[in-house]
């Protein structure tokens, strides 16, 4: 999971610093927010979820049919933020 938070610093400038930190996460959420994209997290026991859908996209995860399941919600939103910057690299949105 530290290698995780590494990333979303060097990408987002983000200090995550463990898997509770939903301060952190948080951000995030709200730059993903300010790109248009809307954040979806399903919480449950033994159920933790996390999807992002933008108008010009669809459903980060679920158009593939892929139930975005983590090990927690701070993770999934990491991995999400993550996803999205790639998709940005590589022009698709």
């Amino acid at each position: 999971m530290e290698e995780l938070f590494e990333r979303v610093k060097a990408e987002f400038g983000v200090e995550v610093r463990n898997e509770n930190d939903m301060t952190g996460a948080w951000k995030l959420v709200e730059m993903l927010k300010e790109r248009g994209w809307v954040v979806y997290i399903i919480t449950a026991k033994g159920r933790e979820q996390v999807d992002a859908w933008h108008p010009n996209y669809g459903s980060l995860y679920a158009q593939f049919g892929d139930i975005p399941s983590f090990k927690s919600v701070v993770e999934g939103i990491c991995l999400t933020a993550l996803h999205v910057r790639e998709l940005e690299r590589n022009g698709t949105i």
